[in-house]
């Protein structure tokens, strides 16, 4: 077999379906290649089954989000919150109507909807849960946020 420069192979993906059908695919293609003369590559791939049968649900960035460290900000005044997930970060955001952002948003403002997605933000995606632990510790240190309440993590000073 001949080396070539990468830079002037063209490749093609195509969708794998049985041998055979390969077998031909590539001599029309080595044919093709002589009288364009440009090398052309077929690149087979195969598709599992699942991505068939699974529907695609598009969701926005935030929710697919997991291991990290989040921030909130009220829309209706500066109340703000520092948390860590390791779930998808849309679980923690609903259950946070029985948090400290809940209740906020309840006695100052009288709303009884959940928070809503657009106001949280992700701060920093984690690789362990461990990590998530230290780097909320150290945005809450920094922000210092209104609505984060509790006392129970180690002093950084």
């Amino acid at each position: 077999m001949k080396r070539v420069k990468d830079s002037s192979v063209v490749r093609i993906s195509l969708p794998f379906k049985d041998q055979i059908s390969t077998n031909a695919v590539r001599k029309q293609v080595k044919d093709l290649s002589h009288m364009i003369g440009t090398i052309v590559e077929p690149i087979f791939v195969s598709k599992k089954l699942e991505q068939d049968l699974k529907p695609k649900e598009i969701k926005p960035p935030i929710v697919n989000q997991q291991r990290v460290v989040y921030s909130f900000l009220c829309d209706l005044c500066d109340a703000d919150y520092v948390g860590y997930t390791a779930r998808h970060i849309h679980q923690r955001i609903v259950e946070h109507k029985n948090s400290a952002i809940g209740k906020h948003l309840v006695e100052a403002h009288g709303q009884l909807d959940n928070a809503k997605e657009s106001q949280f933000r992700i701060l920093r995606k984690c690789q362990t849960k461990f990590e998530c632990l230290i780097y909320e510790m150290l945005f809450i240190k920094e922000i210092n946020p209104s609505l984060n309440t509790q006392c129970k993590t180690l002093c950084l000073n």
